[in-house]
């Protein structure tokens, strides 16, 4: 309890008002306390506060929300519904939640950067460590940078587009324009490498709850794809496979209890006292916020492994219940679910997107991959079976739809369909209580989030996303 004290503690003084970098920045929101992690034991501490900050639901929420993943329930009284019914704006709660909390993130990240150097490195040891917290931090800050730009840039691969403001220090009173999406991305590219470069040397892959080499690879395989580099994903998505196997059919189904760490990259450990992603469908006293939708629950076969009880839906779903599975957590505090940054399939999904897109396609390296996930997920012989690809357009409308299955519910349904420029077409099905919003057309300005009106109003220089 005292050392959980203390890192509450620490974590305060050094993230307070941190939420306003690049917002709203005022000369109290400095933090002046001199004695603030002057030790090794204060500095681990203060690391763990920021991983206990970085934030996962958002990405899937608004993905879910947004997308044709979720039906909306009469037992949903208001939740995520303008996000779901496509009716977003400046004054969207949504949108200005994940821009504070990913700068808040980032602001968390710099004061502790700024106070490393002061800390006293007595042994090898505490040299190592020291080494090791600042490539960790700095590819936390580099991947905030990323998801920023993900929600909030309307192109990642055109370099002179509106990115985000690059926070990659303390500040007090800039009020820091928004650079370009070449930019930001060329930063985090480099936060990356330089992470990479340090951790592959005094590092090793044994705890999925930290920044791994095996994660930054991982990440910078997902970035690689989203802008287009598709040797740079082949590679990265390579290392990461072949270090780490894919889960059995049994393992698989443990992975959403947290039961099985089997191919789990990085994730967000969550104890008691966190926020519970599984809340993002669920309310506390059960109502459901938002079903697995018919469209999506069609998507899989019954010799699917993942959509079996526990994964896909809850167990206990009925056919007009489907509840979403993946969060459910334990009976004693539901939807108390570590959440799953990154796993190994994605890799594979990755692997195979590349090898068809790239300049000189190699449509059998690309089968390869899919079909090697797929191979992992069947419960019979006769399950899922191979697939070819001939053209680009059938493999990437086959990659997409296994992408779907796979990942649901994971944060990157939106992000696919913003990527391939593809509208949302849902089921008749899925909108029996919105019937209004059942097709957005594909490059819809709303594929990308408005900046929030109350950061422009703090700081005038950020310019507004077009059409909001």
């Amino acid at each position: 309890m005292k050392i959980k004290n203390l890192i509450i503690t620490l974590f305060v003084a050094i993230t307070l008002f941190s939420c306003t970098d690049a917002i709203n920045i005022d000369p109290a929101d400095e933090v002046t306390d001199s004695k603030a992690i002057t030790n090794m034991a204060q500095l681990k501490l203060a690391t763990t506060g920021v991983y206990g900050a970085v934030g996962g639901s958002s990405l899937i929420a608004w993905s879910a929300y947004f997308t044709d993943e979720c039906r909306k329930p009469a037992t949903n009284r208001g939740t995520g519904v303008q996000v779901h019914t496509w009716a977003i704006n400046t004054a969207t709660d949504e949108p200005e939640s994940y821009y504070s909390s990913l700068y808040g993130t980032i602001g968390s990240v710099n004061r502790v950067l700024a106070k490393i150097d002061q800390v006293p490195a007595l042994t090898e040891e505490d040299v190592i460590t020291k080494q090791k917290i600042y490539a960790e931090l700095i590819a936390i800050r580099a991947i905030a940078h990323f998801d920023l730009i993900r929600f909030f840039a309307t192109s990642y691969t055109d370099p002179n587009s509106l990115g985000v403001p690059i926070v990659n220090r303390v500040i007090i009173f800039e009020k820091l324009p928004r650079n370009t999406v070449g930019e930001v991305m060329s930063f985090v590219k480099n936060e990356l490498a330089t992470a990479y470069a340090t951790l592959n040397e005094i590092s090793d892959n044994s705890d999925n709850t930290r920044i791994t080499p095996l994660a930054i690879q991982a990440i910078r395989a997902r970035i690689a794809l989203y802008l287009k580099e598709y040797d740079n994903a082949i590679a990265f998505s390579t290392e990461v496979i072949n270090a780490v196997p894919l889960a059995t059919t049994s393992e698989y189904i443990d992975i959403w209890s947290d039961a099985s760490e089997a191919e789990v990259v990085y994730k967000l450990k969550r104890v008691s006292g966190d926020g519970q992603v599984g809340r993002i469908f669920q309310d506390n006293n059960g109502d459901i916020f938002y079903n697995v939708s018919f469209d999506l629950f069609s998507k899989f076969q019954q010799t699917d492994v993942r959509r079996r009880p526990g994964v896909l839906v809850e167990a206990g779903s009925t056919t007009q219940n489907q509840k979403v599975g993946k969060y459910s957590g334990p009976s004693t505090d539901y939807g108390l679910a570590d959440i799953k940054v990154v796993r190994v399939a994605e890799m594979y999904l990755i692997q195979s997107e590349a090898q068809a897109l790239k300049s000189s396609p190699d449509f059998v390296a690309a089968a390869t991959a899919i079909n090697t996930l797929r191979a992992a997920r069947r419960l019979s012989p006769s399950a899922l079976p191979n697939l070819t690809f001939s053209n680009q357009s059938d493999a990437i409308d086959l990659i997409l739809l296994e992408r779907r299955r796979e990942l649901c519910f994971e944060g990157h349904r939106f992000f696919d369909l913003k990527r391939f420029n593809l509208g949302i077409n849902r089921d008749s099905r899925d909108i029996t209580l919105n019937t209004f919003a059942q097709s957005l057309g594909a490059g819809d300005y709303r594929f990308t989030l408005p900046i929030p009106q109350a950061a422009i109003f703090a700081n005038p220089t950020l310019r507004q996303n077009p059409t909001y």
